[in-house]
């Protein structure tokens, strides 16, 4: 019997566990706010936007995220894995039409804070969106 309980605790231990790893490498997050510079330099939030309340996942090793809000982000490069003191960072660029231009959006996810919600902020061009995550 002292066997077998040792059997059914090691396969318990191996389902589980690719679980609980993929949940430790994968960030949950809600846009709680939407908003975009204006041409004066003041911010703008959004009201009634569409993005507020909507959800993304980032795969914390090569920064892909999962969602309708930046599903269309190709080749994230992970620039901070983040640590106690700093953030998590995630870049993606990609050029322009035009000659020398370039586009690049930024998240940045504070994978340290301690109250189990974790702050982010999206940059893309003038667009900021805010909110938080989980793990």
């Amino acid at each position: 019997m002292n066997k077998l309980s040792l059997f059914l605790t090691l396969i318990c231990a191996a389902l589980i566990s690719p679980v609980v790893l993929a949940t430790e490498k994968t960030y949950r997050c809600e846009v709680l706010s939407d908003a975009y510079i204006k041409s004066n330099g003041e911010l703008d939030i959004v009201k009634d936007s569409p993005r507020v309340g909507q959800e993304f996942a980032v795969v914390k090793k090569t920064g892909e995220v999962v969602g309708d809000v930046m599903d269309s982000l190709g080749k994230p490069k992970v620039i901070a894995s983040g640590s106690n003191g700093n953030a998590y960072k995630v870049i993606w660029t990609q050029k322009s039409a035009g000659k020398n231009g370039a586009f690049v959006d930024y998240l940045s996810i504070e994978g340290f804070a301690k109250d189990g919600k974790k702050p982010f902020g999206f940059f893309s061009g003038a667009l900021l969106m805010t909110g938080v995550c989980d793990q």
